[in-house]
């Protein structure tokens, strides 16, 4: 079996809401899929996608770029030799770690159908078949949000990740209403996308936790380590460390210099399947707390993502792999969130559909 040809397909979906957090806002996702076909055999499917107006991962320099490497240097091998071919295209095209991710996705798709097992069976076992999902709440005025909180409550959601970020007695004021309205059996974390210092984020943080906070992710920027670890050993809630963190690596470093108690693991972030692997291990046998999350994209790549968590006993759960449904016009089925939960899907390789 050996590859004979590969299709990007770049696509725009659109956001059922405007989107806002401390960091930016965006009423698209650009992604773009991606198919591998065999001269004999199955063809494998994976998507990928970056934050909007991303200077760091621009979107479509960087589809050209892994499109140009990947036909150069697939074309011809054997789809099942992912560690080598992956190695070449990192080689080839150092940069844009969230495009390769797609075309490594594709490759884990082929090779389940190859063998005629699901990804989670691929990369050790299904461990878990349903995954609490939680929701995001775009930044926005206090009622907005608590609507928006409500009605997903009403869908069966019973974790909700909060966008902070404004200023404190903002941050506040937005908190308590979201509380009163979702009631207290509802787990509310709190995401301020590294708008503040540490000794701002201490005091808001502060202010939120008699209200029933349980975790807050990335409070300072993501290149301040020693304000997160400031803030890490100021509050009670758990601390998760996102930006910044996108490596095996960066991992042991949050560990070695006790910068934060989790770490956010995004199978795009890192760059695909193999680096979140790695990055579990070392949270693991760190003791970090290994959490999922997510950024709005295609439910493909939420579907690689639940394999994942299912394949990986120390992840923890609820995660964040539910954001497709926040996105319009998605050339994917397969995947769908029911009752707050997903279900890991059976079938062959990621389990999903591409529609075109």
């Amino acid at each position: 079996m050996k590859i004979e040809k590969l299709t990007f397909i770049p696509h725009r979906l659109k956001r059922r809401g405007r989107w806002q957090t401390a960091s930016y806002s965006a009423d698209f996702v650009d992604v773009f899929y991606v198919k591998i076909q065999t001269d004999d055999g199955p063809t494998g499917i994976g998507a990928g996608s970056v934050i909007p107006n991303s200077r760091s991962d621009p979107f479509t320099e960087g589809l050209e770029a892994v499109k140009a490497a990947a036909n150069s240097l697939f074309v011809g091998q054997d789809p099942l030799q992912v560690g080598v071919l992956m190695t070449a295209l990192h080689r080839a095209v150092p940069r844009y770690v969230r495009h390769k991710a797609g075309i490594e996705l594709a490759l884990y798709d082929l090779m389940g159908k190859a063998f005629n097992v699901s990804l989670s069976t691929l990369l050790g076992g299904t461990t878990r078949e349903v995954i609490p999902v939680i929701r995001m709440l775009a930044l926005g005025n206090p009622e907005e949000m608590a609507e928006t909180a409500v009605k997903f409550i009403e869908q069966g959601y019973r974790h909700l990740k909060v966008k902070l970020g404004t200023d404190p007695a903002g941050d506040l004021e937005r908190f308590k209403t979201l509380r009163s309205a979702v009631g207290p059996d509802i787990t509310l974390t709190v995401d301020f996308n590294g708008a503040y210092d540490a000794a701002t984020a201490i005091k808001a943080i502060a202010s939120l936790v008699a209200h029933g906070l349980a975790m807050v992710e990335q409070p300072v920027p993501g290149t301040d380590l020693k304000g997160m670890a400031a803030v890490t050993q100021a509050v009670e809630p758990i601390v998760l460390a996102d930006q910044g963190v996108q490596s095996a690596p960066e991992v042991f470093q949050v560990a070695r210099e006790n910068v934060a108690n989790a770490v956010s693991i995004k199978l795009l972030k890192f760059g695909g399947l193999r680096e979140s692997l790695a990055a579990a291990r070392v949270c693991e046998a760190a003791g970090l707390i290994c959490h999922v999350g997510g950024t709005a994209s295609s439910g493909l790549v939420d579907a690689a993502q639940a394999h994942f968590i299912s394949a990986t006993p120390s992840v923890v759960t609820p995660s964040e792999i539910g954001e497709f449904e926040a996105l319009d016009g998605d050339l994917v089925e397969g995947l769908e969130v029911i009752d707050g939960n997903i279900r890991v899907p059976t079938g062959p390789g990621l389990g999903v559909n591409l529609t075109v």
